[in-house]
Order: C-alpha cells, then structure tokens, then sequence
C-alpha cells in the first residue's frame, strides 16, 4: 500500500480488512488530523459491480447527518485507480471487541446501546436507506462510550431489490434477516432484526443462531427455533427480554412497525420501565407456550377477541367439571388420613415478620468490595453502568440510600461501566516527557512522526484524542513528532554577486535572504563576503540565505600634520594606513616642522596611499645689500714707467664691460621658483604653506580656513555613516 494516498492521506497503520476494502488509520495532510481511510482492495478494482457499492457507500453515509453515524469527509479516486473514503476516525474500537474482550453487557447498558443504533437507523430510514448489514463489526464506540454506525457498503434504497452476487447472499450470515437470507426484498424491518441478533449478543454474549456452514446459519434464521436472552442469561429483565424477542420475530409483520416504536419500548425498559403492552402480546404469539411460560413473568396479554374468546370459553366447561370433582374428594382424602395417621398439628401462631436492618453507604466502594461486606444481608443489583473518572466497578449510587430495609433485600446500584479521564495536552512537548505524562495518566501511547520544521523536529505536533478530551482510561492516545524537514545542502555563493547568489540559490530550492554591507580589503565591492548558513551546510527547502556584501577596503582620512615635528608627521600618517613622502620646503615655521600634506588632511583614500607631507626648512636669512662703487681714476697718478703693458690684460677696446652681480634679494627671488619646482609638480601643496617669506597673519588665515573645511568634511563623513548603520 503506497505511503501517501492522492498526495494527502499519510497511512499510518493498518486498523482491518473487510470483505471490499482495507482500513487504515491515517493523517489528513491538508487539515491536519487523523482519519478512517478505507481503501477498495485493488483485486476489485476492475469489478464494476463492488466498484459501484464503493462508490454507493460514501454516498450513503454522506447523504446521512446523525451524532450516532459515522462521518464521511472524503471520497475519491487516486491516479493508480485506488478507489478510497476518508472518514471519522474513533478511537475505541468495535463493539465486537468490547463483547470479544468483556462478555456480555449489563442488561440496561446493552438497551441504551441498541438505542442509539436504533436511532442511527431512524435517521437513514427516514432518507429511505437500508444499511442490510448491521452488526457490532460495524459499531465503533467513541472516546466518551457513545456508539456510531459505519459501513453502508451495502447499504440501498429501501424500495430496491436484495442483492445478490454469483448467488450468494451480501451480508454476513449471522446477523440477516430471514428474509433476506431467503433473497426476498427487504426494508427497515430488516434492519431491525440484525438489531435484534446484535442486541442478543450483547445480553448474552453469545449469537441466537450458529452452525457449521454460512447457508446453515442462515436456514436457522429462517426456520430454527429461539432461545430467549433471558433463558441464556436469567438477569435479563423481563421488558428486555420481550423487546428482544419481538425484534427477532421470523415475520416482518411481527417485529416493530417503525422505528419509533422500537425507540420508544426502549427509551422505557432503559428507564426501568416495562414495554408497550402490544410489545407483550407480540411476545406471545411468536414464542412457544411451554417456552414463554418458563421465561417470562410479564403480566399476561389481554384476551383476543372474536372466536378465539368462545373456544377459551367452551374449552373451560370441562375443567369446571374437574375442579367440582377435586373439591368433592377433599374430604375423603381428609378422613383416610385421620385414620392412617394422627392429624399434625397446626401452628396457630401468625407469620413471622422478617427482621429489617440498616441499610449500608456503599458509595465508594467497588462492587467486589460491597458483596465481601454486605453480600449476606443483601442482595446488590447493579442497575447501571455509567462512564467515570473513578475505577470501574465503583458505586457511584445506590436505591436504597439509607434508612432500614428487611434482610435479604436488594440494593440497587450504579457503578462505573467505564472509566474515563482527561486526555493531557502534550502538544509542543518533547517526545520523551509527552509520552511520560501520557503513561502517567494511564493511557496507551502509540507514536508516529512526520516531516516538520526545524524548529518542532523532535517535538509533538499533533494528538488524537486532542488534550481536555475526556475518553476511557487505557485507551490508546496518538501523539504525531516533527523529524525536521527534509533538508537541501546550501551552495556557497561566497565572490558572487547578489544577482548571481539568488539565481545560484533557487537552483538549489533556496532563497536570497537578508543583504549587509561590510568593508573588506580582500573581496572586491559588490561581491559576496560571507554567508550564513555557510556553504555545504543543510537547510530546509525554502529557506533564506543571509549575506555580507563588500563595500571595497574602508577608506582612511588624511591626518592633520601641520605644527608637528616631521618624524610625528610620518608616524601620524603611518597610524592612519597610509605612507608618506617628505619635502623640505622654505616657511616661516622652524625647521623640521610639518607644515601640510598632498593630499590635504581631511581626504578619503585607500588605505596605502602615499601622502606627500611637506615641511619647513626655517625662515630666509635676511642679509644687507652692499652699494655699488664706481672707481675714479687718478690722474696725478703717473703709470709706472717701468711697467711694460701685459698685452692679455689690456681690455679689448671692441669688448662690452662685464656685467655686475645682482642684489641678494634679487638671488633670492629668482631661486624660489626652483626650490619649489617639486611642490608644484605634486599639486602645488607647497604654495599652500608658509613659504617664500609670504606674509605670516595671511598664513594663519588660510591655515584657520583650511581646519574650517577639514572639520566640515569629517562632520559630513561621520553623518553618512551614521545613516548607513541606521539603514
């Protein structure tokens, strides 16, 4: 039998077989419960004939809304052909196995028993529906001791003909009607009559008609002779008894005319009360004299009218005869004894009065208990068997209560036929403690499992009976645990973008989940990080896969130099990530003093970056420009005679003078440019600093401008990433 029947009903267990179809007890996965699924046997699957009964059977019992039938949520037919019924699924059995396991009922508890069948079949009666095979196979009792009819496999309008099938009778041979063993039509009447034989067993615990064979028993229906319940079991009262026999009558006509008559003698005999008089004078025409006269103590029936009074009438001259006859040989046989033997003597004294005795409280004891104690002072008659938390057998109440009664009287009591308890609500537990409470409470645990989440794997996700029920104590409770779900292994999506994760995780069955953002120096921006659950991981189908997308390496701001010596420069730039070059330039600061950056503190770069960090060479030497002399030459001055003129250093007449050398300022000005050449090249920074002996105050102003926009930068800076860890 496949595991999952039309991808909804879960079997469970096998629960029987009958003559059609199988029954399992299973899980509605779509509503979440358990059912009753019967299931046609596949080797009629091709019989049109039990395929048609299938089919009729769900339409039967669905047509039909009574608390004693059983329900039918479902009918249907898989792709394979398997024809199948969803139905009420109940916990207690049949009431074969009650009879099978117990014996025969208390005689009150078995009427109120057949009272609701009797109702049952009222209601599909008055829908013009013979079931044809009632029987206490097909009785299933409740948690709370109710009953319910199922199975109307056979079930057919009640103007259509008996069915047969290769010339064999439907039904099961101890329980049908005579005539519907002889194949005549049948209707509601017999129904009844099944009632009748399922009635018998429960009053006795044994079936009214058996034999060897199928057709020997029903031959035995028809013509064989009945033994009255209360032959077989003297405890069965009389109005029972009668209610019993009439329903077993051999003539249609015999039996109940409707089922509210049935219902009402035995709404009465449950009461204590005696049937309707006609159920009395049914009796008496269909059991024998000899046979009713030794079985029953029912007032007689009233007289029939017509001829049948007169024959009573003539038939009575001759015993009045008799009698006159008998009263005349009195006193002959008075005198023969006085004169064969002394007269005895006569006890003129009246009648002794038998002596009355407390009556005992015994509510709370058990029955066994209260015979121990009490049974040679009275005699205890159980007159009612209910449902009760209390042990079974104990005495609920009792009639008498109190006072005084004769000895050897009976007490009536009313003890407990079935107890019954509270079901614990153990769903969300653990399995273990569910299954310990469940035991504790004195019920049978029977556990099946069934694919879950993560989060209920290894807990219980569902019970039958469901907690707060009250059913009987003993009885077995269902408790369904989650295995976790059947898992699919997760890709690692790691160095993929988001776009390309998602299309990677729905190959798998899986979803892109929650999306982070995270500088890293080792994953390019765009690109997964990390990923959570991890690659190779197992997960539930359909589930989400979180992940950490790269922002690039987290940019590092360009520290502030200027006013540091330049050896803290370097390490100011070298805490911060990034590497630096140095530049001497001329300032008005000290020598070996930072005096600013390319490029400017306060910028974002990539960590490693070079940072050019520029720096003072000290203040110009300031020096006094001496004054040109012009020489006048002497003329009282006469040349050397004796000097011979040199002639390479007589002055080429044709020659221009030689140019004299400019001021030192103008040096200084004309070598500014090159000392700054380098600056310039990297961005002309160095024109920023102090340098060229400019104008100190225009220096600091630019410096306070410059701290100015730093400050506004990294204000800025700290408010975008403020707003990204608020996204």
């Amino acid at each position: 039998m496949q595991q999952l029947v039309d991808n909804r009903y879960r079997i469970v267990k096998p629960l029987g077989s009958g003559g059609m179809a199988d029954v399992f007890l299973a899980h509605d996965d779509v509503l979440d419960r358990d059912v009753a699924l019967k299931v046609m046997s596949a080797r009629y699957a091709s019989d049109e004939e039990f395929v048609e009964r299938f089919k009729r059977e769900a339409q039967s019992a669905a047509a039909l809304s009574h608390p004693n039938i059983v329900s039918i949520f479902d009918r249907g037919e898989t792709e394979d052909g398997t024809y199948y019924i969803a139905m009420e699924y109940l916990p207690g059995g049949t009431l074969k196995d009650r009879i099978l396991k117990r014996g025969a009922l208390p005689p009150r508890t078995a009427a109120a028993v057949a009272l609701q069948i009797a109702e049952a079949l009222c209601a599909a009666h008055e829908r013009d529906v013979v079931h044809r095979d009632i029987k206490p196979h097909n009785i299933l009792i409740t948690g709370t001791g109710d009953v319910k009819v199922t199975d109307f496999g056979i079930a057919r309008a009640a103007s259509s003909s008996t069915m047969t099938r290769t010339g064999h009778i439907l039904g099961t041979a101890h329980y049908i009607s005579p005539e519907q063993a002889m194949g005549e039509p049948v209707g509601p009447a017999s129904d009844l009559y099944s009632l009748g034989v399922v009635l018998y067993e429960m009053l006795t615990g044994e079936l009214p008609f058996d034999a060897d064979t199928p057709l020997g028993i029903a031959m035995k229906h028809v013509n064989g002779h009945l033994r009255p319940p209360q032959e077989v079991n003297p405890a069965v009262p009389d109005g029972i008894n009668a209610v019993t026999v009439r329903l077993l009558a051999k003539h249609p006509e015999d039996r109940y005319a409707s089922d509210a008559e049935l219902i009402e003698d035995l709404e009465r005999v449950v009461a204590g009360l005696e049937p309707a008089s006609a159920t009395t004078e049914k009796m008496t025409r269909v059991m024998p004299a000899a046979t009713l006269a030794a079985t029953t103590r029912l007032a007689p029936a009233p007289p029939v009218q017509g001829v049948r009074r007169d024959k009573k009438r003539r038939r009575a001259v001759p015993l009045m005869l008799a009698l006159v006859a008998l009263l005349a040989l009195i006193p002959l046989a008075y005198a023969g004894y006085r004169i064969l033997g002394d007269e005895p003597r006569v006890d003129a004294s009246p009648e002794k009065k038998i002596p009355k005795i407390a009556v005992p409280n015994l509510v709370g004891m058990t029955l066994e208990e209260a015979e121990d104690q009490y049974g040679e002072d009275f005699d205890l008659e159980v007159a009612d068997m209910v449902s009760g938390e209390r042990p079974v057998d104990t005495i609920l109440r009792q009639d008498p209560s109190g006072g005084e009664a004769e000895r050897g009287s009976t007490i009536a009591v009313t003890v407990v036929g079935t107890q019954v308890a509270g079901v614990p609500n153990v769903v969300g537990a653990a399995r273990a403690a569910a299954e310990q409470e469940l035991t504790g409470a004195g019920f049978e645990v029977r556990t099946q499992e069934r694919a879950s989440s993560f989060g209920e794997e290894g807990l219980v996700m569902s019970q039958s009976p469901g907690g707060g029920e009250r059913v009987e104590v003993g009885s077995e409770v269902t408790i369904t645990v989650g295995t976790g779900p059947s898992t699919v292994t997760v890709p690692d999506v790691t160095g993929n973008t988001p776009a390309q994760a998602a299309a990677i995780l729905r190959e798998a069955d899986l979803r892109l989940g929650f999306q982070s953002e995270e500088y890293s120096a080792g994953v390019a921006e765009g690109s997964i990080i990390y990923q959570n659950p991890t690659g190779g991981e197992s997960a539930e189908p359909g589930s989400a896969v979180d992940v950490a997308v790269s922002l690039g390496p987290e940019q590092v701001e360009v520290p502030e130099v200027y006013g540091v010596t330049l050896a803290e420069a370097q390490q100011l730039v070298d805490d911060a990530g990034l590497n630096s070059t140095t530049l001497e330039v001329e300032g008005d600061e000290a020598a070996g003093t930072a005096l600013s950056t390319d490029p400017l503190a306060g910028t974002l770069l990539d960590p490693g970056t070079t940072v050019t960090i520029f720096y003072s060479a000290g203040p110009p030497e300031v020096t006094a420009t001496p004054e040109p002399t012009t020489a006048t030459p002497d003329a009282s001055a006469s040349p050397d005679p004796q000097a011979s003129p040199d002639p390479q250093a007589s002055p080429d007449p044709q020659a221009s003078p030689e140019p004299q050398a400019p001021p030192e300022d103008e040096q200084q000005e004309d070598q500014g440019p090159a000392d700054r050449q380098d600056g310039n090249d990297n961005g002309g920074s160095a024109n920023d600093g102090p340098v060229n002996g400019g104008n100190g105050e225009r220096a600091k102003e630019a410096r306070e401008n410059r701290r100015k926009a730093i400050e506004e930068r990294r204000e800025a800076r700290a408010e975008r990433r403020e707003n990204r860890e608020n996204q």
